[in-house]
């Protein structure tokens, strides 16, 4: 099938290229052999999205409002329920509460022994007690 047609460039595109390129396509018509093949065709396309074209045209007649109650249908019930989880979630068991813990009792529990951190702050010596 390719070995009749060419690669044309813009210059080369004349009357007599145009013709070939029409004669080579002309089977992948389908009206060649049928000539009503197009108006059935677009009666079938029309008739199958009827339905869709009538909710389009219904649709402009919408208002905002119309358009808001009809998600709140999904929209109301969806966050009720996530509203609800969210207290069950809330309300759950209460934590054990306890005094709060300073950095040092951080550090050291779980450790055992006296004095797990031993103080070198004695033998600290700073340069100006020096000079």
């Amino acid at each position: 099938m390719r070995d009749g047609w060419q690669w044309m460039d813009e210059a080369d595109v004349s009357a007599e290229n145009d013709l070939q390129l029409t004669n080579a396509v002309r089977g992948l018509d389908p009206a060649v052999e049928d000539p009503n093949y197009w108006l059935r065709f677009q009666g079938w396309v029309v008739t199958s999205a009827r339905a869709e074209l009538t909710r389009r045209r219904l649709m402009v007649e919408l208002t905002m409002g119309d358009v808001m109650s009809s998600w709140a249908r999904a929209l109301v019930p969806s966050a009720l329920l996530a509203a609800a989880v969210a207290g069950l979630l809330a309300v759950g068991p209460p934590a054990p509460s306890s005094a709060p813990l300073s950095v040092e009792e951080l550090l050291v529990s779980g450790l055992d022994g006296e004095d797990p951190i031993p103080d070198r702050t004695a033998s600290v010596t700073f340069v100006s007690e020096l000079f």
